[in-house]
């Protein structure tokens, strides 16, 4: 696996609402702007070591948007993969959690991480879904490759390329305005210095 760059979208509107994104959108809020600028800033030192970087974003808005203002001096090609999409929530798409517990409780009975509970949304869709999209994503790659995506989305990706089972990939952090760099099976999380 060539050395990985990975970019969550900074906060949005629906974030700090607690609501299920997934298929939809919402604009980024004030502080995700901040939050792609600061993953700019460390996407510029990435550059300067790694010139011939490729660039794959999700179509999404928010991921757009901050790759929009992350990219920084970056003038080269980026490849918006709908592969990259976050996963779709289905029926709980728009709704906060706690309307989504209220209409399914027995779906929010058990403690589970963000992770679980988005790949069991009723009508929503599935690891195994999400999983094919990835794995074609990765398989495409032939270099240095930062990637704009989501929460559930990256978190898969993350857990794929540190070699990761599922129950395992649940619990990685999906943390906005930082990139998280997986090297040799290794990942360490770039943060402004």
């Amino acid at each position: 696996m060539p050395p990985i760059y990975i970019l969550r979208h900074g906060e949005t509107v629906w974030n700090l609402e607690s609501r299920f994104q997934g298929a939809l959108d919402s604009p980024l809020t004030a502080k995700g702007e901040a939050q792609a600028r600061i993953q700019g800033r460390i996407v510029s030192r990435i550059l300067a070591e790694t010139p011939n970087l490729s660039v794959y974003c999700s179509p999404q808005g928010r991921a757009r948007a901050t790759w929009e203002i992350a990219r920084g001096g970056y003038d080269g090609p980026v490849a918006f993969d709908e592969r990259l999409a976050e996963v779709n929530m289905g029926a709980w798409q728009g709704l906060t959690r706690d309307e989504a517990a209220t209409r399914w409780p027995t779906l929010f009975s058990n403690p589970g991480s963000y992770l679980e509970r988005a790949l069991t949304a009723p009508e929503g869709e599935r690891y195994a879904s999400l999983l094919t999209r990835v794995l074609g994503v990765l398989d495409d790659l032939n270099g240095p490759t930062l990637i704009v995506t989501h929460g559930v989305t990256s978190s898969v990706i993350r857990g794929l390329c540190l070699g990761l089972e599922f129950d395992e990939m649940t619990w990685l952090d999906h943390e906005q305005g930082v990139v998280f760099a997986i090297r040799d099976g290794v990942e360490t999380v770039l943060r402004e210095a």
